[in-house]
């Protein structure tokens, strides 16, 4: 059980590096573009994630990845408050990608049992 651990560690950190990646890229293009297509914005997010190890990794991750910061986890610690340099048409897209792309990775690795998401509310 250990090694898949591991191997879902080594997973995130390919998707995370991937993510960096591919966010630079768009950030670069909308920072070249014109100022006007830009729809910035804050965005809460309800989080799955319960652990200090799960809401850190989800929140450094988030701000490691160009054009998005984290500002605030709410001390009940459902929502986490993204701000991002461009929301796009829809936020909610947004919301998707973070919860499907990083912190669903990040609960994989992150528990026991390997369990994406634990609905405790």
């Amino acid at each position: 059980m250990r090694v898949v651990r591991v191997l879902l560690w080594l997973r995130f950190l390919g998707i995370l590096v991937r993510e960096i990646w591919l966010s630079a890229i768009t950030v670069t293009k909308l920072v070249l573009g014109p100022v006007d297509r830009l729809r910035s914005g804050f965005l809460a997010i309800p989080m799955d994630a319960k652990t200090d190890v799960e809401i850190t990794t989800l929140a450094s991750s988030i701000t490691l990845t160009p054009g998005t910061i984290t500002v605030h986890v709410e001390p009940a610690r459902h929502t986490i408050v993204v701000h991002a340099i461009d929301i796009g048409q829809d936020p909610d897209d947004v919301r998707r990608s973070i919860k499907t792309v990083l912190e669903d990775n990040i609960l994989r690795w992150s528990r026991p049992d390997g369990a994406r998401r634990r609905d405790t509310r």
